[in-house]
């Protein structure tokens, strides 16, 4: 019989399942399998400069496409270089197979058995006890023999039940060996089963929300990854029932769509907050509820509401501290599907007219935009940038976004439109995700426009990846908000510290180079404003220039979160939090008064 490289088969296997791009950075720990992938006629590989950004670009190229992302690592420190991606995978529920090298079996630690030892082949870490924890499933592939039974498993396990990152370590010398395709045994265990809420347990829960005055609807990023964003929609017009969501999930239902309210949460809006403030029921569903979108008094998160909450993993439910009443794990796929017939069955709609029309209301009195921004007379807010880049936008782009200001203004200010992707790292919100991720969407999507907002501080974490960018000619358009630093850590040194910086400004030892400069190096267009009154034609160029492109607006050092709820410091040293609707900057007394009535 032939036989192939067991790099081969893997590479084999990465096309069949419809896998076109796979990300890496070469190494001789991965010899075999780097070769492997250079031979497939539909599998092409894609540069990067940092193992890190291969796993970011292979996630984000994943989540684009709704499927999995796949990259390559040498061993040693090509493989540890991959953690941070790998556990961001993991948080944010994104399937990724990452596919190490080794030493040969003989050399490692995990092939000889000898615990203890730090290291025993050239350039060796133990990686799969380092990455169990944030994987869904780490092997070690020491016997060529069970690569096709491993590999079945650990792309099952990927992109089953709740997604996740899967860690694929395969010794340089299993990568070479020949093995007989048609003679290795398949996976053949019996696959996790998958938690499915009841028929009855649904249609309990729909009872739930047409019979209240004021139901809500909480939807998380859960539902994009249960590939269920269609039909999350159709729920929605079918019941008729208000919709706030997780920054995550904007992307689920339009800002201008009639049933959409906006973002609870710390840093969300007024108009999610009033809303899930005075509900008296919310069904949560694809969302962890997490104190960014509770806020940190817990009993105070949706006070009067009957809480019902969705999710797959058993943990999750257990981990909520906001008074959950109702718990149901299931596949948050399978429940939406089960809800959606269901309601077509019985033809359910909730007939609450003035609690929706109030929710609207509060969308339009409230716009985060029209909030109290700090700016001069024609100086740059960093709101202004988001608002205006939102108006430009026509649909069908993808934006992502990465850390400190670029995530959370971003999360609060864009006002998604109908098939947009909105792509943030959420769970880590890391410094460096949007440029390996604008490679792996504009990858996943060839010629869909791909909007990467970042700040001048994240952008230096993973700058060499402009080179990727302008190698590949990518539809990129790469916003870079200069506020000189870091400003979000600058401003917790400013409220905490009394403004003793360290760190985080040029005057406390943070420098940058000259974009202009650095992207002539690169070959790659500079477009730049620092005037409010230059931001809206600035936006429609930079959107309808033809090809990579970066645009460097020029905003204060000093960048509040309005609106925001803050914190005070109690006379004992500990901090205590307001509820959800009372964001700064406070509304009077009497008008809180009259919206929480």
């Amino acid at each position: 019989m032939a036989t192939i490289r067991v790099g081969d088969f893997i590479a084999e296997f990465l096309e069949q399942k419809g896998v076109d791009c796979a990300f890496m950075l070469s190494g001789g720990g991965m010899m075999h399998l780097q070769d492997a992938l250079s031979r497939r006629k539909k599998l092409k590989y894609i540069c990067n400069h940092h193992e890190q950004a291969c796993t970011f670009a292979a996630e984000a190229y994943g989540r684009q496409r709704e499927s999995i992302g796949v990259c390559y690592a040498t061993s040693g420190p090509g493989a540890s270089n991959t953690i941070t991606g790998i556990v961001s995978a993991y948080q944010d529920s994104s399937p990724l197979i990452v596919i190490a090298g080794q030493a040969k079996v003989s050399d490692t630690i995990r092939g000889t058995g000898q615990v203890g030892l730090r290291q025993l082949g050239t350039f060796e870490i133990d990686m799969v006890p380092i990455v169990q924890s944030v994987t869904k499933y780490a092997v070690f592939l020491k016997d060529p023999q069970r690569v096709r039974f491993e590999l079945e498993k650990a792309y099952h396990l990927a992109t089953t039940g709740r997604p996740g990152p899967v860690y694929f370590e395969v010794p340089v010398d299993v990568q070479g060996a020949p093995i007989d395709p048609a003679t290795l045994r398949p996976w053949d265990e019996t696959p996790p089963a998958v938690p499915v809420a009841s028929r009855t347990e649904v249609g309990e829960v729909l009872d739930l929300l047409l019979a209240a005055q004021r139901p809500l609807i909480f939807a998380g990023h859960g539902i994009r990854c249960a590939k269920e964003a269609a039909g999350f929609l159709r729920l929605v017009e079918k019941l008729g029932i208000p919709v706030v969501t997780t920054p995550m999930a904007a992307d689920l239902i339009p800002h201008d769509h009639p049933l959409y309210i906006g973002h609870p949460g710390v840093k969300g809006d007024r108009a999610g907050n009033f809303s899930i403030q005075t509900a008296d029921v919310v069904l949560i569903v694809g969302s962890s509820v997490r104190a960014q979108m509770t806020g940190y008094e817990l009993a105070d998160f949706a006070p009067a509401a009957r809480k019902i909450h969705v999710d797959p993993d058993q943990p999750v439910l257990d981990s909520t501290r906001v008074g959950i009443q109702t718990k149901i794990r299931s596949c948050v796929g399978a429940f939406i599907r089960a809800a959606n017939e269901i309601a077509t069955t019985r033809d359910l709609r909730f007939g609450g007219a003035a609690w929706t029309a109030r929710t609207q209301r509060w969308k339009k009195t409230y716009p985060v935009a029209a909030e109290a921004h700090r700016r001069g007379d024609d100086d740059l807010n960093y709101y202004d940038v988001i608002d205006q880049l939102s108006d430009a936008c026509r649909g069908e782009e993808t934006i992502i976004a990465d850390a400190g200001c670029a995530f959370f203004i971003t999360g609060q200010a864009f006002r998604s439109k109908p098939g947009q992707r909105l792509i943030f790292s959420g769970a880590l919100a890391q410094m460096g995700y949007t440029l390996p991720a604008v490679t792996g969407a504009c990858l996943g999507a060839p010629g869909r426009t791909i909007v990467g907002i970042t700040g001048d501080g994240s952008l230096q974490t993973n700058i060499h990846e402009l080179g990727v960018i302008v190698h590949h000619k990518l539809n990129a358009k790469i916003l870079v908000i200069n506020n000189h630093g870091y400003s979000c850590i600058a401003n917790t040194q400013r409220n905490y510290f009394g403004g003793h910086y360290s760190g985080t400004t040029v005057k406390s030892g943070l420098s940058f180079p000259d974009l202009p400069k650095l992207c002539a190096a690169y070959g790659l267009p500079h477009l730049t404003t620092a005037k409010r009154s230059e931001l809206s034609g600035l936006m429609q160029r930079f959107l309808a220039h033809e090809g990579p492109v970066l645009c460097e607006v020029f905003t204060g050092e000093q960048q509040d979160f309005v609106p925001c709820v803050t914190s005070v410091r109690l006379e004992d040293g500990r901090m205590q939090s307001k509820p959800l609707h009372e964001m700064y900057p406070l509304l009077s007394p009497e008008q809180l008064a009259q919206e929480m009535r």
